[in-house]
């Protein structure tokens, strides 16, 4: 056999699959069909945020690339819904995008086990239990497993008013062959729309007129082997007015998005931003981030701009904006129409059902974002890389991580639109913080051969300096005098009794690592490690009752409904609900949660019908 294992595209998802299964001791090759873009941001320069997070810190915990690149490459980190609780937190690092991707060849280039190859991979055939791949040279690969991730590039094309051109990004040419290949193979494709919005140069901009967003003052890395990270740069806010509204609507008809040029289906939750004003027209602004690229190129990325109007009608919006009135725009936005595959024809291993050692992964499975393919990407190389050596399969539960509910919810649901993922996805995301990210899934990578020597030992260090310090917690007790300043100063009652130090740290007004300090605790744990012990402290019995459900919902959610069962007269249980039951008759609780229109309070509805 020439190869372990094939990947197709050197995205996101390309990179992490390649790397899960060069991790795991498999030979692999990644085909691209441009080595100097592995690892480009084609749209957003920026990694994380509320769930993406959660993504690239379960990415790390488990020997990944993406939250090291970030933490390398990041100018600006900011923690989103800090005033919230630890639950939705999602930390979020603008980036050098440039460098980031400097930064992802040359990981892969020094990455053992991975060998990278210029080419366009046109057609794939399953041949004797391997693949025949060809290539656009003429060149014939076999490799006993194939990863596909091809992303916006296949048979992408871009739209821009009246403009229409062949390609997956701007300047890059599109993958075409592999569609047909597999549609030749069984796979229903759909055509799905992204888009992206213009490129400011940055000294065309009057700042003096956007307002400042500072990165956080103490900013918090992704890796768990990263010991710091540092802002090196501002991004700023404006906002669009009526007359942009204007100036946007004049040009809706010959919007592709409008004429009917565009048949593929957008992101609900990332509009344009003519979308964003035809389906709002009472809201008389929308929010713009001003987001730079890079530290040595000078383009601004207008976050919230997304758009495929003509150029002219970009222009001529954007300067009604007081600050863009003199801008300068480098590119234009445009949209991306390009193949996708339902992720219901995967196992949730993100093999191919019926065709053995295929797997796909990230945007060709119909999702969007860097991070939520990033984790596919990760289940499937090392899949893959399993199935070479006969183990069991990888098959992240979302009990315990957000990949778990990305993988369920992708190869469960039928793809309406590009999916993206939230907290709100998660039925248990009181688990699922950024902070223990490293406690719910390390042991499981290192028992994959995902995690290297180097993150098994942080873990455990920081697994230990936890456990003293819950323990410490739990046994130190402390007079009201001694705390009688401390608590004052943040607005907290000074308890009439001895008290011990873990009911302080419980209070909402007391931070853990003030308090630690405060008392000066030794051996302590590394700062996320603080908030692990914080969280577990604040949540102590909404976790408890969390672990009551989850096990209730894994010694439920296999045990068959009756066959007799009268979907359409059950009591308690929505009509859109009834209607999607009665349509699929589900065999178990579990697949009737991941219905359409089956909501959570049907489920338990549901879960007493089972229990009775």
């Amino acid at each position: 056999m020439d190869i372990d294992i094939l990947v197709i595209g050197g995205g996101h998802a390309g990179i992490e699959a390649a790397s899960a299964a060069a991790r795991m001791g498999r030979s692999v090759v990644l085909a691209t069909q441009d080595l100097s873009a592995i690892g480009r941001m084609s749209c957003n320069p920026a990694i994380g945020g509320v769930a993406k997070g959660q993504l690239v810190r379960e990415i790390d915990a488990l020997g990944g690339l993406m939250g090291r690149a970030a933490d390398v490459n990041g100018i600006h980190f900011r923690m989103l819904n800090s005033s919230r609780g630890a639950a939705v937190w999602g930390p979020r690092a603008q980036q050098d995008m440039d460098a980031y991707s400097r930064w992802m060849r040359d990981a892969l280039e020094r990455h053992p086990g991975i060998s990278l190859l210029e080419c366009e991979v046109v057609d794939l055939d399953p041949v004797d239990g391997a693949f025949r791949l060809r290539l656009s040279d003429g060149r014939i690969l076999t490799a006993a497993k194939v990863v596909a991730t091809t992303g916006t590039f296949a048979r992408g094309r871009l739209f821009r008013g009246e403009e229409a051109w062949d390609g997956g990004r701007v300047g890059e040419a599109p993958s075409k062959g592999l569609s047909d290949s597999l549609r030749r193979l069984g796979l229903a494709l759909r055509r799905l729309k992204t888009g992206t919005p213009p490129r400011l140069r940055r000294d065309s901009i009057d700042w003096s007129l956007a307002e400042p967003q500072e990165g956080d003052v103490r900013p918090w890395p992704f890796s768990i082997l990263t010991d710091s990270v540092q802002n090196r740069i501002r991004c700023h806010i404006v906002r669009t007015g009526p007359p942009t509204h204007d100036r946007l609507r004049e040009g809706f008809a010959r919007s592709p998005l409008f004429n009917g040029a565009i048949s593929g289906t957008g992101p609900r939750y990332c509009p344009s931003i003519e979308d964003k004003v035809a389906r709002f027209p009472e809201r008389d602004g929308h929010q713009l981030f001003l987001e730079p690229e890079g530290l040595e190129n000078d383009r601004i990325y207008v976050n919230g701009f997304s758009s495929s109007l003509p150029s002219d009608v970009q222009d001529a919006a954007l300067r009604t904006i007081p600050a863009l009135a003199g801008c300068e725009v480098i590119r234009y936005g445009y949209a991306v129409e390009y193949d996708a595959v339902d992720g219901t024809a995967l196992h949730p291993t993100l093999e191919v059902r019926g065709i053995p050692g295929l797997y796909l992964a990230g945007q060709t499975c119909g999702t969007s974002g860097y991070e939520e393919a990033a984790a596919q990407g990760l289940v499937a190389g090392a899949n893959a890389a399993l199935s070479i050596s006969g183990k069991d399969p990888f098959v992240p539960e979302r009990t315990s991580s957000y990949i778990g509910v990305l993988v369920d919810d992708l190869t469960s649901i039928p793809l309406v639109e590009p999916y993206r993922l939230f907290t709100s996805r998660a039925e248990y995301r009181l688990h699922l913080r950024h902070d223990n990210a490293e406690a719910r899934l390390t042991p499981l990578g290192r028992e994959l051969g995902l995690v290297d020597d180097l993150r098994w030992e942080r873990l455990v260090e920081r697994a230990r300096a936890c456990e003293g310090l819950r323990a410490g917690l739990a046994a130190r007790k402390l007079e009201p005098d001694r705390l009688r300043g401390f608590l004052e100063s943040r607005g907290e009652s000074v308890p009439e009794s001895v008290v011990r130090a873990e009911a302080i740290a419980r209070r909402p007004r007391v931070e853990l690592e003030d308090l630690v300090a405060e008392l000066e605790f030794p051996d302590l744990p590394d700062r996320m490690g603080i908030l692990e012990v914080e969280s577990g402290l604040r949540y102590e019995g909404f976790f408890l009752r969390e672990e009551r459900d989850i096990e209730r919902v894994r010694r439920l959610g296999s045990k068959p409904f009756p066959a007799d069962l009268d979907w359409s007269s059950l009591e308690g249980v929505s009509i859109e609900a009834r209607q999607a039951l009665a349509k699929e008759r589900p065999l178990t609780l579990a697949r009737a949660a991941k219905l359409p229109g089956v909501r959570p309070a049907d489920v338990a509805v549901l879960m007493m019908r089972i229990h009775s």
